[in-house]
């Protein structure tokens, strides 16, 4: 799943009539929910199943079931002649450097979170050991299509969604570099230990 949303995320932005008005945080919100769309059309689970199994034939494929598939966070940055929009939905994060210090530009989002637990136990949800249903990790995401399925509920409200949020930072002088990383960096180290991490790593003269 993460491969096509690699592969399409651009060309759902960019045809976005409020991106190419420029209301740039009107459409990251509306590309994250619309390819959450467009892989359930036919064409979208064929190509998906197709990536997982590509060895087997279009009838097998859809014998399979695309929301049994695992999803996939995004953690996005859309850069301006003078802003920087962030765009996150999953426990990914980005971070900006500034002056050698950390920024978070994303939350985890993670099922014991207050916000993200009022909404899955509002969507008839219930977070165990840290897990939406006992199960996934975290709590928005592309995909994951068992945990969105309440007809009910607006896409947002789902027990797992993929709604993002969005920060937007102005590009100052001092902002060097932008860090975007998985769970795997940030369970085992801090933001700005990253940060430190990279600037020795590479940048030891300095910008």
């Amino acid at each position: 799943m993460a491969l096509y949303v690699k592969k399409h995320f651009v060309k759902q932005l960019t045809a976005l009539t409020s991106f190419k008005s420029r209301n740039y945080r009107l459409a990251l919100e509306e590309v994250f929910l619309k390819l959450d769309e467009v892989m359930l059309t036919d064409s979208g689970m064929k190509e998906l199943l197709k990536m997982s199994k590509p060895d087997e034939s279009y009838q097998s494929y859809m014998s399979k079931d695309v929301k049994t598939m695992a999803g996939c966070t995004a953690t996005v940055v859309l850069i301006t002649p003078k802003e920087i929009y962030c765009c996150n939905a999953g426990d990914s994060r980005t971070v900006l450097s500034k002056a050698k210090k950390s920024h978070d530009m994303s939350e985890d989002h993670k099922p014991n979170n207050p916000d993200e637990l009022r909404r899955i136990v509002a969507a008839n949800g219930f977070v165990e050991d840290n897990r939406v249903n006992g199960m996934l990790a975290l709590s928005r995401a592309l995909g994951d299509f068992e945990y969105k399925n309440n007809s009910l509920l607006k896409a947002k409200d789902q027990q797992v969604t993929a709604m993002p949020e969005i920060k937007c930072t102005p590009i100052t002088a001092d902002v060097e570099f932008i860090c975007l990383a998985c769970d795997g960096i940030w369970d085992v180290k801090t933001s700005q230990e990253t940060i430190t991490y990279l600037h020795q790593a590479c940048y030891p003269t300095g910008f």
